[in-house]
């Protein structure tokens, strides 16, 4: 037997709506929008945070990379100190991915080899510039963990049917799309038939039933014939109105939701080139903080610099490349990404850096320690140099909860309010970011945000 053992989410602060996209449609819903400073990696890193680091394997899905020739997965694993030579894989291609990550656990911890596995998806997707309404998009992660132990709730069965016809995919760089009446039809309607035929699932005994797919609405007439009774059992995607679509992590968004909001048996069939079936049992009362609203973004033009459009591209614009080296971020990873300290051996002062000698008792050997991510201001500048999309950059000392005291950047902080400024003597939380973003390479570091 699996189990889905935990789960974590990751949202962005910023949300557009529909209608700052395109006043003239009076849609409603929102997209959640990274940050300047946040990718595929740091949400996928925020993800994981409250659930066990304790694997055998970790699987990650997006169809966003940010890298190529260089596994995302086993990037991941090392941020968290995952145990070194473990399993490693990434999912992509498709917005069915991240079901297809949890299938794959499903089936190689039934077959007894491995005991928990770490199922990421990650995906940060913008359509283009002025067609933001015409394609579903939302920025998120979720982070599972399949376990042979007794979890939250049971993978009964899982399954997946091919499906050769694509609607529409990308090929040599351009869009290749089908006559959507044929492509549904003979792709998406067919490919599901088959799924409801041979899955075998009894109707009756389904609590809720999620449909993932594109065209989900055309296929409500084979699940009424299915037997399925869609008023009672069809559960309603709240997640796209709130966050917008998040792609490869979908499926396991809906599903995350399902599980909070009600007990019982659930089916979800996610389709794109194909449907992966997943049945669950969850037998246990889930209560997981909701996604918070987040802060609005109510001018395009603050959009356009998020996603490094606008004075990025024009003409004259000139990129700063900063000095970054990866041998010097591997020899100092204990610091810049696990954050380790130094503990005086003899008067227990805590030190961020290393220090040839304790300032408080001149005691000259350490033992590591690992630091807090929660602190109080000691001090605050604001810094115009230093390149931002949304400047100035405010420099933040923290003197760190047990001790440490250590100088990032704020973030989050593109429209200044009496909420998130920082002052002498707040508390605040330390946030995995990208410390700067330019993105010649992947500069990873703390900042961090007003608790």
């Amino acid at each position: 037997m699996s189990y889905i053992k935990e789960y974590g989410v990751a949202v962005p602060e910023f949300r557009i709506s529909e209608k700052t996209l395109h006043p003239r449609l009076g849609r409603k819903g929102q997209h959640a929008v990274c940050y300047s400073d946040q990718d595929i990696i740091t949400l996928a890193f925020e993800a994981c945070q409250n659930v066990s680091k304790e694997v055998d394997a970790v699987f990650f899905a997006t169809t966003t990379p940010v890298f190529k020739d260089r596994y995302h997965a086993s990037y991941v694993a090392d941020l968290l100190k995952l145990k070194q030579g473990i399993l490693a894989m990434d999912f992509g291609t498709s917005a069915r991915a991240g079901s297809d990550a949890l299938l794959m656990a499903d089936k190689l911890i039934k077959s007894g080899e491995y005991k928990n596995i770490l199922v990421v998806a990650a995906e940060v997707y913008y359509p283009e510039i002025g067609k933001e309404t015409r394609s579903p998009f939302g920025h998120a992660a979720v982070a599972m963990v399949v376990s042979a132990d007794t979890g939250i709730a049971e993978i009964t069965r899982t399954k997946s049917y091919l499906s050769a016809l694509a609607e529409d995919f990308n090929y040599k760089g351009e869009t290749v799309q089908y006559d959507a009446r044929f492509a549904r039809t003979e792709g998406f309607k067919m490919n599901l038939g088959l799924a409801l035929k041979e899955s075998n699932i009894n109707t009756s005994d389904v609590n809720q039933v999620i449909l993932h797919s594109p065209y989900a609405k055309i296929a409500f007439g084979q699940l009424k014939k299915a037997g399925f009774d869609l008023e009672k059992q069809l559960m309603k995607d709240t997640v796209t109105a709130e966050i917008g679509n998040t792609g490869a992590c979908h499926g396991l968004f809906l599903l995350i939701n399902a599980i909070e909001n009600g007990q019982g048996n659930i089916a979800l069939f996610d389709y794109l080139n194909g449907t992966n079936v997943i049945e669950i049992t969850n037998n246990t009362v889930v209560e997981f903080p909701s996604v918070k609203k987040g802060t609005p973004i109510e001018a395009y033009q603050d959009y356009l610099t998020l996603r490094k459009q606008g004075k990025f591209t024009g003409r004259g614009y000139e990129s700063i490349e900063m000095f970054s080296s990866e041998m010097i971020s591997e020899r100092e990873k204990d610091g810049l990404v696990y954050l380790k300290g130094y503990e005086c051996a003899k008067c227990g002062t805590v030190y961020y850096m290393n220090a040839a000698r304790c300032n408080a008792c001149h005691h000259t050997e350490f033992n590591q320690k690992q630091l807090e991510k929660t602190g109080t201001v000691y001090s605050v500048t604001s810094e115009y140099y230093f390149p931002s999309s949304f400047g100035p950059t405010n420099m933040v000392v923290i003197d760190l909860d047990e001790g440490g005291r250590i100088t990032v950047q704020q973030t989050d902080d593109m429209f200044p309010t009496e909420e998130n400024t920082i002052n002498i003597g707040d508390k605040v939380e330390l946030v995995f970011r990208k410390m700067m973003e330019n993105d010649k390479k992947p500069n990873y570091f703390w900042k961090c945000i007003k608790q």
